[in-house]
């Protein structure tokens, strides 16, 4: 593998729009990648097939080999959204041993990576199977790899993200939260009638500052502090007009021994002291993941960091702050490790990845799949 051929193939894949419609509904999504990879897997001779989700956006899934021991790699077709680039999205840009453009570290230059290294794999008689798959939606709710772990299952699997090539093995989860404040409408000048739903926000917003304070004092070794943040507020009608209603959108990120229970507990004890203040307040979770992580322990880990090795290169163990597809599939009993290039962390307003680290990032997928493959059968 050279660089050139790195540059190429990611560059095709910057080049497609594949940001995803359910944060940018202007979009198209994942088709065009999609078809892209079809072509590229048709033209190597490798098997492939296609996995409806919904909305007509499907995940592709290759395989390569055969046997009882099977590598799941997921890496993610869609990107975020452009709005904020100061770049242009969609036209690669080198400069140094960096390339720029939308999606270059999250995810394509891993996916490149990983494409690679199953081509260096062709020649291979593969003592297992290695499953790639290319799943869609996971910048937004993931149903991708939702419905990915409905069909397919692995003895383990590299979930490709830009980690700075670090063995990841624990990754933080989160709940999106919605609180709705009632108030009554009244004339600004109607201080006996008119019932403040922003006011009623206020205080809300002072116990969340307080939660967040509590649950800062334990933490985990790869990822730190659990914390929650104020997203989104909306409510009023006008300047000389009471609020009669205020809606507060939260998001509380989360560690692997959290629990969707333990964050309704924390809403339904925030909501109970509010009203028992008077407020009218409602609170549920509108959606869930859960932070996972595996032990280093894992053969998944051990081939990842003895691949490294054997190449003269050396990764770390680590944690991700965010939420990858892995959640999934170690929930699904599928032990996940996340890894990928360096670079920016992804959702950048110039987002770039490092040529040399998609290069080192392939040979040691390629390395990791032989030596995991070649590990006797659980």
């Amino acid at each position: 593998m050279d660089r050139e051929s790195v540059i190429g193939l990611l560059s095709d894949l910057v080049t497609i729009d594949s940001v995803n419609p359910s944060l940018s509904p202007s979009h198209p999504g994942e088709l065009e990648l999609a078809n892209y990879l079809k072509e590229w897997f048709e033209m190597r001779g490798i098997v492939y097939k296609e996995q409806r989700v919904k909305n007509g956006r499907s995940n592709l899934i290759a395989r390569l080999g055969g046997g009882e021991r099977k590598l799941l790699i997921v890496s993610h077709m869609d990107t975020v959204g452009i709005d904020t680039m100061t770049i242009p999205p969609f036209d690669p840009r080198i400069e140094g041993d960096r390339l720029y453009g939308r999606g270059s570290a999250d995810t394509k230059g891993g996916m490149t990576a990983t494409l690679l290294a199953l081509e260096g794999l062709l020649g291979h008689e593969l003592p297992g199977e290695i499953i790639f798959a290319a799943t869609m939606d996971e910048e937004f709710e993931a149903v991708g790899v939702d419905r990915l772990v409905e069909e397919v299952t692995a003895d383990a699997a590299i979930v490709i993200e830009p980690v700075d090539m670090k063995a990841v093995v624990a990754h933080k989860g989160f709940a999106w939260i919605e609180f709705d404040i009632g108030g009554r409408a009244a004339h600004g000048s109607d201080t006996e009638f008119g019932i403040d739903a922003i006011m009623g926000c206020g205080q809300l917003l002072g116990r969340l500052s307080e939660l967040d304070d509590l649950i800062s004092e334990t933490g985990h070794e790869l990822l730190g502090r659990a914390s929650l943040h104020a997203s989104q507020v909306s409510g009023g009608e006008g300047w000389s007009t009471y609020p009669a209603y205020c809606r507060l959108r939260v998001e509380r990120r989360t560690l692997p021994d959290e629990t969707e229970s333990d964050i309704q507990e924390e809403i339904d004890e925030i909501i109970s002291s509010l009203r028992n203040n008077g407020i009218d307040i409602k609170g549920r979770i509108i959606f869930f993941r859960k932070a996972t992580e595996i032990s280093p322990d894992e053969d998944i880990v051990h081939s990842l960091m003895s691949a490294a090795n054997s190449l003269c290169m050396e990764i770390q163990l680590g944690g991700m702050e965010g939420w990858p597809e892995a959640g999934i599939l170690n929930q699904s009993g599928i032990p996940s490790v996340v890894f990928g290039p360096s670079g920016c962390k992804g959702h950048e307003a110039e987002e770039f990845v490092s040529i040399e680290s998609v290069i080192a990032c392939s040979r040691i997928i390629k390395q990791t799949a032989l030596e995991f493959l070649s590990l006797p059968g659980p």
